[in-house]
């Protein structure tokens, strides 16, 4: 399994509530952007993706707050793969701040659909691409079972 994506973020005084603390629903938007920047890396921006009509709705999403992050914190994200077909993906991540301290746990899982948000599968060279980039080993064959690689260093 290849070691997991890291994505830095400062927390931004937008993120904070009154009692200087990231409000709750934002860590979902850091999510976001990690993820974001997670494909951007493997070659594959989502902005291009949807120019071929390829979305990644959220079909569900886990979240497990361990500590508060504050404002101008620095933020580890951590992202790995977790489940990889022609039809869904799933990550795993894990927020810690520059301490070392966990802030948060998460897995978010989606399905591959078109522009018109109906499911479809995955392009064979786009999983390709995905598969080798991020689970660590060549290309699943076509029609294999999902690739399931070993969990994140962080728990989840």
């Amino acid at each position: 399994m290849a070691a997991p994506f890291r994505y830095r973020h400062r927390v931004s005084y937008a993120e904070c509530t009154l009692g200087n603390h990231v409000y709750y629903a934002r860590y979902l938007d850091i999510l976001e952007q990690a993820r974001g920047e997670f494909f951007r890396a493997a070659g594959l921006p989502l902005a291009t993706l949807q120019t071929q009509e390829l979305i990644f709705p959220v079909v569900e999403a886990h979240v497990h707050y361990e500590a508060a992050a504050r404002y101008d914190d620095e933020l580890i994200v951590e992202v790995v793969v977790t489940e990889l077909d022609r039809l869904r993906i799933s990550f795993a991540y894990g927020i810690s701040n520059s301490r070392n301290t966990i802030i948060l746990t998460a897995r978010t899982r989606h399905v591959c659909a078109g522009g018109d948000e109906k499911p479809r599968r995955l392009p064979q060279a786009v999983f390709d691409q995905l598969n080798t980039a991020f689970t660590g080993g060549p290309p699943a064959r076509p029609g294999a079972s999902p690739r399931s690689p070993k969990g994140p260093a962080f728990p989840v």
